[in-house]
């Protein structure tokens, strides 16, 4: 089997073992990155020296990162023309901990300005191509290393997610992430200006193509030793997995080809002896949750703005708050900058946080990603300086939903309550593109979370991406 196609728990054990070496490794990779990103422009910066010696946990594995992971040997451009003379000081946390592991970091990978759209372009890099379909967004913010992954560019990226940056690049590219509990791992590192992390939501984690690896990577960013071994579980009766899953998000239309592959993995769950109830937590109003999300957010982003800088967001914001009314308006409520509503809104998401803390003492919660499936490759109606708006909306079972809308309406009411998060590739739609799943489970529970991913995956086994079949030459 060619090392791309390999994964990451596979190349580190065939290092330490001494049937692999790093150096070959990490040779094959770079080759593989200069064969085959010219097709997908995924890779934006590689890092022609390297550490001469493999040790820790990762036994020297070639990882990427997000190009707005501060890693000092490397560029760290946000994807915008102003920072891609940026160096920073140091690295981020998350980086210190898995070069300590021994990973070798090889390459920063694509990302839209500030991670501002959930497509992967920029006038600095250029667009991002899904690996399964070039014609296709990779989703964003994380979409060139979700891309990368896919395609064996990359056995692990490590990337960040605000309101769905993780988990929609992975869906869209068929690779699983990890989303871990807010606050469970620094944060540090990955704002530009070397500017302070938000209080709320943005988290850094891994992208996979296996849950294996995610667990791999897991253990190595938090320090955590792994509960078990995922590949050998210690205990020999089956797990008891209980489920409860929803594709109802009040009142955002979902996709019916996402509908039909969720319908297809319930039954295949349940021929296999998983517990499966269909339902959302009580009393958990997703509508609330967004609002929340976006008063909160829009609270603590517009902390980088001015008085008048917030005045006149909100005023030429009008007519995409009025497309919007699931994100974009409830960002702008946030704006407003009101302290008083900043501080019930923050209570709001402790009480929505205890709402799903009860639904997952005993379950997870499978919901989808979002509500429209992989689309084609977007043009903004508008971009001052990163901050886009797209007046086209999204095409959802033939009716018109708005683009911002109809890609959170899943994922920030989960960013919102703060759980750990697995996304697991579930299938394929009409269009031969993959179709995402978020796994939710308890805050702190991330071993657990990825070995029940990994129970549920290996039921459906949905292929992987055509192009890590395909080879390329020696440079």
């Amino acid at each position: 089997m060619s090392i791309h196609r390999q994964s990451a728990t596979q190349i580190v054990t065939a290092i330490k073992e001494n049937k692999l070496s790093a150096e070959v490794v990490l040779q094959h990779q770079t080759d593989r990155i200069r064969h085959i990103n010219p097709k997908l422009n995924v890779v934006v910066a590689l890092k022609e020296e390297q550490p001469d010696h493999a040790h820790g946990e990762l036994a020297g594995l070639p990882i990427t990162l997000k190009d707005q992971i501060h890693f000092a040997d490397l560029p760290c451009t946000f994807g915008s023309e102003a920072h891609k003379s940026f160096y920073p000081h140091a690295n981020a946390p998350v980086v210190e901990r898995l070069l300590d592991q021994g990973a070798r970091v090889l390459a920063k990978t694509n990302l839209p300005p500030f991670a501002m759209d959930f497509q992967c372009t920029n006038n600095l890099f250029g667009t991002s191509n899904n690996p399964w379909n070039p014609q296709y967004t990779t989703g964003g913010s994380s979409g060139g290393g979700a891309a990368a992954v896919a395609a064996g560019l990359s056995f692990l990226d490590i990337g960040t997610d605000l309101s769905g940056s993780l988990r929609i690049p992975a869906s869209f590219c068929g690779v699983f992430s990890l989303l871990p509990t807010e606050g469970s791992s620094s944060n540090e590192g990955m704002m530009a200006d070397g500017a302070a992390p938000l209080d709320h939501f943005a988290r850094i984690g891994p992208i996979a193509r296996t849950a294996e690896d995610l667990s791999l990577a897991w253990g190595a960013i938090s320090g955590q030793d792994r509960e078990y071994d995922i590949e050998k579980p210690k205990v020999k009766k089956p797990r008891v997995i209980n489920i409860s899953w929803s594709d109802d998000c009040d009142g955002v239309p979902v996709c019916e080809m996402i509908t039909h592959c969720f319908e297809e993995a319930v039954a295949k769950w349940e021929q296999n002896g998983v517990c499966v109830t269909r339902g959302n937590p009580k009393n958990f109003n997703f509508k609330n949750a967004r609002r929340t999300f976006g008063e909160i957010m829009g609270y603590e982003t517009g902390e980088f703005l001015s008085p008048l800088q917030r005045i006149l967001a909100r005023l030429f914001g009008r007519s995409s708050a009025r497309r919007s009314p699931e994100f974009i308006a409830n960002v702008m409520l946030g704006y407003r900058h009101d302290s008083a509503r900043y501080s019930a809104a923050l209570a709001d998401k402790r009480r929505i946080e205890a709402l799903v803390d009860d639904f997952l003492s005993n379950q997870v919660w499978v919901i989808p990603v979002t509500a429209t499936s992989v689309f084609k490759h977007m043009k903004p109606s508008s971009d001052h300086k990163g901050v886009r708006d797209y007046k086209e909306p999204l095409m959802v079972n033939g009716h018109p939903v708005n683009y911002f809308d109809a890609l959170t309406a899943f994922v920030t009411p989960i960013s919102l309550t703060g759980h750990p998060v697995v996304t697991i590739p579930l299938g394929l739609d009409r269009n031969g593109l993959p179709v995402g799943a978020q796994i939710i489970g308890k805050k702190g529970n991330e071993n657990s979370l990825i070995q029940t991913a990994k129970i549920l995956c290996d039921i459906l086994s949905p292929p992987n991406c055509p192009m890590l079949d395909e080879d390329h030459p020696p440079a």
